[in-house]
């Protein structure tokens, strides 16, 4: 969780760059009837609590990504990192100016009071547009890259397997979850004329166009099934196998290759950009709300 904080400081340090040491607050507590809610000092509200909730949401999405993948032995390193990130960010969120909110209505003016409102609003729009953000992300990956993850799983089969009723039983299902991916691909043409669904949207080319892949899977399904009525003697049935694993290798590969850009695909970017705009503008808020309270402080008001 310290990790975000020990960079930026190791980057001030390289870049000369002097920066305010931030001690913890200490608010002169002496006896019991000394309340720390009643105290000016608190720590300020830095963008590095920014940066901290964005590792711990990219934590989050991290430990899904792992899990639909069939990696799970990276969830406890990558969750641990991901609870670490929170807690320090919800600690810095904690010790800020905000944190005023159960002042006694004696010292609590008109712009402590609004302060106390914005930083509820603060947190509640944060956690709101951060679980909006994991669901939307699960949601996304659920339906555009898992269906890759299991083509590739099911050309792995293909590759592995000798036997050709299981390799069509594998095709079927990569046939299925192509016409899945199809349907989300913007239609388009290639350079050739055709009909081409491709997530590349700047410079696409022939290996990441799923309509050709598409036409790839139909044609071994056909060559699968006219290989399964010949004699496993004969030498055309193991050139066929043969070729069949190469096709579905080379697919495999294209596949890989198309996976990156469906992350990074127009409405994605539209909507990561939305994402991080809403959290920017809370913390300007929050931000805004912070100098006001400084200047009050100052002026004694």
């Amino acid at each position: 969780g310290m990790s975000v904080n020990n960079t930026v400081a190791v980057f001030d340090a390289v870049l000369g760059k002097k920066s305010e040491f931030l001690r913890t607050p200490k608010y002169g507590i002496i006896t019991k009837n000394d309340d720390w809610r009643d105290k000016a000092y608190n720590l300020p509200f830095t963008q590095t609590t920014l940066l901290e909730i964005f590792f711990g949401v990219y934590g989050v999405m991290a430990v899904f990504a792992a899990i639909f993948s069939s990696n799970p032995v990276f969830v406890p390193i990558i969750a641990l990192q991901t609870v670490g990130f929170f807690y320090i960010a919800s600690m810095s969120l904690s010790h800020t100016r905000f944190k005023r909110d159960k002042s006694s209505p004696v010292h609590a003016d008109k712009r402590e009071k609004m302060a106390r409102i914005t930083y509820k609003l603060a947190l509640a729009g944060i956690t709101g547009i951060i679980l909006f953000g994991g669901y939307m992300a699960i949601s996304g990956y659920n339906s555009d890259i898992y269906p890759l993850d299991r083509i590739r799983g099911h050309m792995d089969g293909i590759i592995g397997s000798s036997d050709p009723e299981m390799i069509h039983s594998h095709l079927v299902a990569v046939q299925t979850d192509m016409d899945l991916i199809l349907a989300k691909l913007p239609e388009g043409v290639s350079d050739t004329g055709e009909p081409s669904k491709n997530p590349v949207w700047l410079f696409p080319t022939d290996s990441t166009n799923f309509v050709r892949m598409k036409n790839d899977i139909d044609h071994m399904i056909a060559a699968i099934e006219k290989i399964a009525t010949i004699p496993r003697d004969n030498s055309a049935y193991n050139t066929g196998m043969l070729v069949a694993g190469e096709r579905a290798l080379g697919l495999r590969l294209n596949i890989v290759d198309a996976t990156p850009y469906m992350y990074v695909s127009i409405a994605n970017i539209i909507f990561s950009t939305m994402w991080i705009a809403a959290i920017l503008g809370i913390f300007a808020a929050l931000k805004h709300k912070k100098d006001q309270l400084g200047e009050a402080d100052k002026s004694g008001i």
